[in-house]
Formats: C-alpha cells, sequence, structure tokens
C-alpha cells in the first residue's frame, strides 16, 4: 500500500486551516527528515499569525477585513500544498515521514471526524493566572493548551501545554499584559480541531 497525505485540510474552516498550518510549521521546523525546506515553510511561519489575527477581528463584519481573510487563506493553502509537495518527494511512501511533517495521511472510508470547538472559555480569577477550558471532544486523546503574547505577530510563538484535560491553568503570565488563548483537540490519525483564538488582560 502506498501512503499519500491528503489536502483535506482545503476544507477547514479558518480556526481549524490555522491550527493545522501551526502543526505543520511546528513539526516540520528542525525535523531531520526535512532538513532543506523549501522558502514556503518560513513565509508560512509569517503568515500565519497575520491570518489568525485578521481571522478574529473579521468576526465584526469588515468587510475589508473578511477580503483580507479571504487572501490570506488561499495564501496558506497555496504554501501548504507547495509543502505538501516537498514533503511527499522526501518521504517516497514512508508513513512514518509523511506524519512527522504535520500533514495527515488519507484516512479509511468510516473514520468519523471530530466535531468543532465551538467556545473557549478563559477565567482569569487569580494574578498572573488564565485557566483555559473547552468542552470534551468526543475522540479526542489529548489536548493543546496555548497562549501567546500580544500582538500575534511571527515573533510571539504559542507556548503550547500538552494534556488529556480539556481544561488548564497557566501561571507566571505578566499581569496587567493583553494574551492571546487557544486550545487544538487531537484525535486519532493525526485528526485535530480548534477553538476560536480569545484574549483577556491578565490580572
Amino acid at each position: 500500500m502506498t501512503h499519500r497525505i491528503t489536502y483535506g485540510h482545503k476544507q477547514l474552516r479558518d480556526n481549524d486551516l490555522i491550527s493545522f498550518g501551526y502543526g505543520v510549521t511546528g513539526k516540520m521546523k528542525g525535523n531531520p527528515s526535512f532538513t532543506d525546506p523549501p522558502e514556503a515553510l518560513g513565509e508560512l511561519e509569517k503568515v500565519l499569525p497575520e491570518y489568525n489575527e485578521v481571522n478574529y477581528k473579521a468576526r465584526g463584519g469588515d468587510e475589508e477585513l473578511r477580503f483580507k481573510r479571504k487572501a490570506l487563506r488561499a495564501k496558506t493553502i497555496d504554501l501548504l500544498a507547495e509543502l505538501g509537495e516537498y514533503v511527499t518527494d522526501k518521504a517516497g511512501g514512508d508513513p512514518v515521514i509523511l506524519v512527522s511533517s504535520g500533514f495527515e495521511l488519507n484516512k479509511a472510508r468510516g473514520t468519523k471526524a471530530m466535531s468543532p470547538i465551538k467556545e473557549l472559555k478563559v477565567t482569569i480569577d487569580h494574578t498572573g493566572e488564565a485557566v483555559t477550558q473547552v468542552k470534551r471532544v468526543a475522540g479526542a486523546k489529548a489536548y493543546i493548551h496555548q497562549y501567546a503574547s500580544d500582538p500575534l505577530t511571527g515573533d510571539n510563538a504559542w507556548i503550547n501545554k500538552v494534556t488529556t484535560d480539556p481544561s488548564c491553568t497557566f501561571t507566571g503570565l505578566k499581569s496587567k499584559e493583553k494574551y492571546w488563548f487557544q486550545v487544538i483537540a487531537i484525535g486519532l490519525n493525526g485528526q485535530e480541531t480548534a477553538s476560536p483564538p480569545v484574549s483577556r488582560v491578565i490580572q
């Protein structure tokens, strides 16, 4: 059987596409199987923070931001397509190398998609702390709780904490500073679904 990656991420919602993109850049960067990645990897790392911020702000209905979000979505998909070709060429059908890139393999029929995370609750009752919580996702084996300082730029990378719990407490955050939070549920065969990003000013 020849293993191939799937390009099903093209159909993802903006939130999930952004999270998928972060998953690819995070797994490919420094990966010994991909020592000579194309420029698309660096470009994607720069595009994703802007795409994430515009996606959040476009929720207000601003037409200019919606067009900008559409353009950034198309750019992200194009960059992922270029990276997918590179990964496919390098892997030579090896499923371990393919999966290590952050891309997903074509799944057998009958694989059930994970339900989306519609809401992320962020509680800031204590100084320097934030608690992220989502409803448990059916089929999720782990949750990536993450935060980044404001603004969401390439210089402010997401800080991740992986757990099996849909709730997580972050400590040591700077008081009076604004942070962004997100939770990604991870299922079997590399399935992912992400919450909308939420911003809070820490006590």
